[in-house]
This record gives structure tokens, C-alpha cells and sequence, in this order.
């Protein structure tokens, strides 16, 4: 099962990208020139497939640079705060610019590294796709931790400061319930990007198991770097 246009015309199947038939230049959708973030976001809360089809289909992938980056900085904040709540042993917290480093910039090449494994691997399935479309569906996966980043990070350094961060000391021992409760809303925030992997790989696909553990495969490596990568 796959994620194809069908041609009205002739009845070719064309990938889901196309836009003109191959067989008889016929018009297969109407023209998506670029993204619309705010749609967008909206469409990822409620229809998480109509969204991702949407970038597939949109011929200027725009916001994914910006988001890109948003999504290193996030892995990088992550990354510095594990290390110091789980590896701070002599007392010397991490710096923000050692977790971009070591954290933030090898998930974004991990991040390409896998797109670009998924679109062979779609390939090798009898799915036409393309690098750039994956790359793209994954990066607008991480929108939930993008709005924490957005939205927790003030709360956070308003409550704790520069803490919150070094976990030197632990924001838990200063301020239990609402670090508690801040660490929930991250956590639940990471599972609904998880959640939107899998999603994203569904549109393409078409197959439940397959994206499944694509998802979790991808959702494992993140994990991975940003615990182990410092």
C-alpha cells in the first residue's frame, strides 16, 4: 500500500508529489507553491496527514530552515540539560555551546542521515519519493517541541533561572511541583513528536507497521544523541 495520485485521465498511477501525469500530461491536483506555517501547525493538531500531505505536495519547502534551526537549539537544550541532571559528577555543568556541538548539530546530520536512508527505503518498497519531502515532513514532526521551546522556556527560566539548565542546583530539590509539572509537559510534548514521526511516515507509506517503526526507530536515535551524544 502507498500514497499515490491516480491520473482521471488515463488511470496512471503517479507519485504523490507529481503534479502532471507522466503518462498524459494531464493535471492531477491544484498548485501548492508554498507552505502555510500557521495552516500548517493548525492541520498537524487536527489532521496530522492532511498537514504532511500538504508538504509533500508544496513545491517551496519554506520554514524548514528556520525550523531547523529552532529544532537544533531544542536538542541542544535538551542535550545540556540530561548531561547536567545525569553526568554532572565534579559539580562543572555543560555549557549551551558544548551540547550545540555535541547534541543540537549531530541530530540535524542524524536527522538527514535518516531521511535520506527512508527515501531509499520507501524506493526499495515501490514508493517514489523524495529526500527533500521526508526532510521536511520530519522537521515539521518536532512543531510540539518547537512550541515548548517557545513557550515553556520563559516559564522555566522565570521559575528557576539559569538552574533550571546547570541543574546545580536541581530545580526538583527548589521548586518540586512545578518543575515536576514542567517536566511532564516535556515529556508528553517529545511523544507527540514521536507520535507526528510516525505520522509522517504514514503518508507516504500507507503501511501502519512499517511507519510504526520508523517512528520509533527515529524517535530511539534522537534519544540516543542527545543522552549519550555529550
Amino acid at each position: 500500500m502507498k500514497n499515490v495520485l491516480v491520473c482521471n485521465n488515463c488511470k496512471k498511477e503517479n507519485p504523490f508529489y507529481s503534479m502532471i501525469c507522466s503518462n498524459c500530461n494531464s493535471f492531477l491536483r491544484s498548485k501548492i507553491p508554498n507552505i502555510d506555517l500557521w495552516e500548517t501547525i493548525s492541520k498537524l493538531i487536527e489532521t496530522p496527514i492532511q498537514a504532511f500531505n500538504r508538504i509533500i505536495q508544496a513545491e517551496n519547502k519554506n520554514f524548514v530552515v528556520t525550523l531547523m534551526i529552532l529544532v537544533c537549539v531544542k536538542l541542544s537544550l535538551a542535550a545540556m540539560i540530561i548531561h547536567n541532571a545525569f553526568y554532572n559528577s565534579n559539580g562543572v555543568s555543560i555549557t549551551f555551546f558544548n551540547s550545540f556541538l555535541l547534541g543540537g548539530v549531530p541530530s540535524i546530520i542524524l536527522l538527514s542521515f535518516f531521511s535520506l536512508i527512508v527515501t531509499y527505503s520507501n524506493k526499495f518498497f515501490g514508493i517514489e519519493n523524495r529526500f527533500k519531502d521526508n526532510f521536511a515532513i520530519y522537521i515539521f514532526s518536532f512543531i510540539p517541541m518547537i512550541g515548548g521551546l517557545v513557550v515553556l522556556i520563559p516559564i522555566q527560566f522565570a521559575l528557576f533561572g539559569e538552574y533550571w539548565f546547570t541543574f546545580n542546583p536541581s530545580p526538583l530539590l527548589m521548586k518540586p511541583t512545578p518543575s515536576l509539572i514542567l517536566l511532564i509537559i516535556e515529556g508528553l510534548l517529545f511523544l507527540w513528536s514521536s507520535i507526528l514521526f510516525i505520522a509522517a511516515t504514514y503518508s507516504q507509506t500507507r503501511n501502519k507497521i512499517y511507519s510504526t517503526c520508523t517512528g520509533v526507530i527515529l524517535t530511539m536515535l534522537i534519544i540516543g544523541i542527545i543522552y549519550f551524544g555529550i
